[in-house]
């Protein structure tokens, strides 16, 4: 199982449709253009629906702050592209860490003092 954090599925997101709900109830339905790290969005092309329902309106631009938003609404595509991105960056990490582990064998076998030779050990001095 791959974990899929929310920032990551909505930054592959970017450049498809999404529908945004906001807690006042109304919804935005355009591209999204930008994303930042606290989900603070910009949407173009937006079709804004007011919260009864009756009343329509297009916007050419908009931007939403992430504290306002109640849900996202992705296009199916992007949970697959995340999940692709999702296993592609697990792979990578599982390969950094097998070259890690490589290397500390590498050196823990080059530290390793050979068996069986005896170092000389120093003599004590004798005073004078």
């Amino acid at each position: 199982m791959i974990n899929i954090f929310p920032l990551s599925l909505l930054l592959t997101a970017k450049g498809s449709d999404v529908v945004i709900e906001v807690k006042a109830g109304d919804t935005y339905d355009g591209k999204l253009e930008l994303l930042d790290k606290f989900m603070n969005v910009k949407l173009t092309n937006v079709k804004h629906t007011s919260k009864d329902g009756n009343s329509f309106h297009g916007i050419k631009e908009l931007l939403i702050k992430g504290n306002s938003i109640k849900y996202f609404r992705l296009n199916p595509d992007a949970e697959k592209k995340a999940q692709e991105e999702a296993e592609i960056y697990e792979q990578q990490q599982q390969q950094k860490q097998q070259k890690l582990n490589e290397q500390k064998q590498q050196r823990k076998s080059q530290n390793q003092k050979p068996r069986g030779k005896s170092y000389p050990q120093k003599q004590p001095q004798q005073r004078r």
